[in-house]
């Protein structure tokens, strides 16, 4: 029988361990790991302007700001949206949720929609602000 040397195996699991804890990329907060640098960035894909009265926390919705719907960005962070087809870019914050329209990745605001440059709808690339 082959002999099983406990402190060696023990000590062999610690290197690899602290090995893969220290060499790997390391988050400073759980939200920066989950939706930050870590994690995937925001998909691209077809946004689409929204027209709701109040969001999904019951506030009123300022047509005139800036702002869009995300599925799973938390509020208030801010994406960068550009146009893909004429290169405008907004800096946009989140402040609902949606698109509920499968292949949409983006709810923007009438205003918003404006300064990119979207008649409805439109092919975005989004990225979280000061991540990429």
């Amino acid at each position: 029988m082959g002999s099983c040397n406990k402190p060696e195996i023990f000590s062999s699991i610690l290197a690899i361990s602290l090995t893969l804890w220290f060499g790997s990329a390391q988050a400073q907060s759980f939200d920066d790991l989950w939706m930050g640098r870590i994690a995937w960035p925001p998909s691209d894909g077809v946004a689409s302007t929204y027209d709701d009265r109040t969001d999904a926390r019951g506030q009123r919705i300022d047509r005139s700001k800036v702002s869009c719907a995300h599925r799973t960005e938390r509020f208030g962070r801010v994406l960068t949206v550009r146009n893909a087809k004429t290169g405008k870019t907004i800096e946009c914050p989140v402040q609902d949720r949606g698109p509920y329209f499968n292949g949409r990745v983006l709810d923007l605001s009438a205003a918003a929609n404006r300064e990119l440059g979207c008649g409805g709808l439109c092919d975005v690339i989004v990225r979280r602000k000061n991540f990429e």
